[in-house]
């Protein structure tokens, strides 16, 4: 039988083995070569510290009281990757524009062999986290770039909802893969500055490849107050707050000029101590989003001239051009069997790990 990685209660990922069904008309087969997934939010919800007890009604789009003890299995069984490359090997009866042998990209589990629905869902009434039909030819791109392109998603929206600007001035915290490709998209979108904070020397240095100007450790200075003193005096136009904790979102709210924008684009655990709304947040009038790609259920800001399809589209497209890179980002890539060990380090040794790949 095929194999894969699933969550499998608590902190806890295992290779378990699956049943293959039959394809659908409009399905096809993919023999993984190459696959990633998240980090951070699984490890919110598997913690149980997003809900703490309550339960998400979407219809009232509130939190409401429930059994604890649902948070706590929300992941338990379900997959773990989020994007991949490989080989198309089987495809059904009505698919015509894909063929047995091609090379693609698209969202693939952590599993030997992925089926995948040829059909794009349009208009669009609140996708998953997978997008039907998204498959792309991998051509001339990287395979471990293409395993960027689904957080590339939130860094995409992170830079376009924060409505900046070329010439803008942007302070990245937090530097994940999230974090390291909205650098990336910064200085593509012409930034005069970019500072990238994050307390582990692996993924400073990679932001300095990846375009920024300054790489501070918020464990040894005062970023938001080196930030300031750095762009003589007022602060950045942007921050995006990718650490996903208050400190981070305090220090992006203290980084941040006189009616900026700061992007809180993190899964922030518990309750916001050390969060001081009275204070710089306050006074300089600043404004805060979530932006677009944080769970499901609404649209984009600019839709509908952008949709989800759209945004993806063109970061592949960008990635073909090869103005999209990240070299360095897949850090370690693991075969199957290594990978419950390296899920082990994103918990407990996340200076480890920058984004995990699994090679099959």
């Amino acid at each position: 039988m095929p194999r894969k990685l699933a969550f499998t209660g608590g902190d806890k990922i295992e290779v378990v083995e699956y049943d293959e069904r039959p394809l659908a008309p409009h399905e096809l087969r993919i023999q993984t070569e190459y696959a990633s997934g998240k980090h951070g939010t699984p490890l919110a919800f598997m913690r149980g510290r997003v809900e703490q007890g309550l339960g998400w009604d979407d219809d009232m789009r509130l939190f409401v009281e429930t059994d604890e003890s649902a948070a706590e299995s929300m992941l338990a069984g379900s997959i773990v990757g989020t994007s991949g490359v490989g080989t198309i090997i089987e495809t059904g009866v009505d698919v015509s524009d894909w063929k047995v042998g091609d090379r693609v990209i698209s969202f693939l589990d952590v599993s030997e062999t992925n089926t995948i629905t040829t059909r794009r869902k349009l208009p669009w009434d609140g996708p998953p986290l997978w997008l039907d039909g998204c498959i792309w030819l991998l051509g001339d791109i990287d395979p471990l770039d293409a395993l960027c392109f689904e957080p590339a998603f939130v860094s995409f929206h992170c830079i376009r909802e924060s409505n900046f600007r070329f010439a803008d001035t942007v302070a990245v915290i937090g530097l994940g893969a999230i974090g390291l490709l909205t650098v990336r998209m910064a200085a593509l979108s012409g930034a005069e500055q970019i500072f990238a904070v994050d307390p582990l020397p692996k993924r400073r240095e990679l932001a300095l490849e990846y375009g920024a100007q300054q790489a501070l450790d918020p464990f040894e200075v005062d970023a938001a107050l080196e930030i300031h003193k750095l762009t003589g005096g007022p602060g950045v136009d942007v921050a995006v707050e990718l650490s996903a904790t208050y400190a981070g979102l305090q220090s992006a709210i203290r980084a941040t000029r006189m009616e900026g924008t700061i992007c809180a684009a993190g899964v922030y655990l518990g309750e916001g101590r050390g969060l001081w709304l009275g204070r710089e947040f306050h006074r300089n009038r600043q404004t805060m989003i979530v932006p677009h790609g944080c769970y499901v259920g609404h649209k984009p800001r600019d839709y509908s001239r952008w949709d989800d399809y759209r945004a993806y589209d063109a970061i592949i497209s960008m990635m073909r051009q090869g103005a999209l890179t990240a070299p360095g980002m897949i850090q370690p890539l693991v075969s199957l069997d290594e990978a419950p060990a390296v899920w082990d380090l994103v918990v407990n040794e996340p200076a480890e790990v920058v984004k995990f790949g699994v090679r099959f």
